[in-house]
């Protein structure tokens, strides 16, 4: 242990004094980290202390497959609610003024643009992007309550110019 602590302080001291040395390390970064990692992994795997990482690595594959499935409607999260500020910058619940309710304010143009249509979409284009949607952002699959009334209401509020198409 104390060879290991003796070759990395050399190591630490010749890296802080050559530039040369600097710049070769720079250049081959990327491979050296991979390197480390192996060689951890191969460590960790002869002396039996592998298994927690396949447990977390296991445990972090389904967040992260919803993660990059939430991401493509990030643009489209930030138009609709407006570029909002970042997550907190608001009041908490219960403190400051009551908010109105959303339907207050909804717009036709607005209501499109919620559920990704043109304008001149049909009953069937209006109730079709309504379900594609809404099965990704209801509340019982993860999404949010908010985001599945403004879909509602953008639905019906479409549904409602249209002549013969029931809400």
């Amino acid at each position: 242990m104390r060879v290991l602590g003796l070759l990395l302080l050399i190591g630490v001291i010749a890296f802080m004094v050559s530039p040369r040395l600097r710049a070769w390390l720079a250049a081959r970064a990327p491979m050296l980290i991979l390197g480390g990692i192996a060689v951890v992994f191969v460590v960790l795997a002869a002396s039996g202390r592998l298994n927690w990482i396949f447990a977390a690595i296991a445990a972090a594959l389904p967040l992260a497959w919803r993660a990059l499935t939430l991401l493509q409607f990030l643009p489209w999260l930030r138009r609709l609610l407006g570029g909002a500020g970042a997550a907190g910058a608001g009041p908490s619940r219960g403190e400051g003024p009551r908010q109105p309710p959303a339907h207050s304010g909804l717009t036709r143009d607005e209501a499109l643009q919620i559920l990704g249509l043109e304008p001149g979409a049909g009953p069937d284009e209006i109730r079709a992007a309504h379900r594609r949607l809404i099965q990704r952002l209801h509340p019982d699959r993860g999404g949010s309550g908010y985001l599945a009334a403004r879909l509602n209401e953008a639905r019906d509020l479409l549904l409602e110019d249209q002549p013969g198409a029931d809400a």
